[in-house]
């Protein structure tokens, strides 16, 4: 087995326990952690498919823009409990 496919198997098999835990988190700001680092893992992915291009826009778009938007709406979301108008 080569370097390439040892590798490529690797960040899948992170890739797949990153999303798992997206879909288990309670936390939606740790969510949004795990959520960046199947961009980035992907972003690996695509270096070793030797598209490079694809890496980088990976990482500018969905790591720094979408990730960031994410983080920001969820942030500046009021809270409240449930049945009660009051905020947390």
């Amino acid at each position: 087995m080569s370097v390439e496919v040892a590798v490529f198997w690797l960040l899948a098999t992170l890739i797949l326990f990153a999303a798992w835990a997206i879909v288990i988190g309670t936390d939606i700001v740790r969510s949004i952690v795990w959520l960046t680092i199947v961009f980035l893992l992907t972003s690996g992915i695509f270096i070793i498919a030797d598209a490079e291009f694809l890496a980088i826009i990976q990482v500018l778009v969905y790591v720094g823009a979408v990730s960031v938007v994410i983080l920001f709406g969820v942030m500046l979301t009021r809270r409240t409990l449930r049945g009660s108008t009051e905020d947390v």
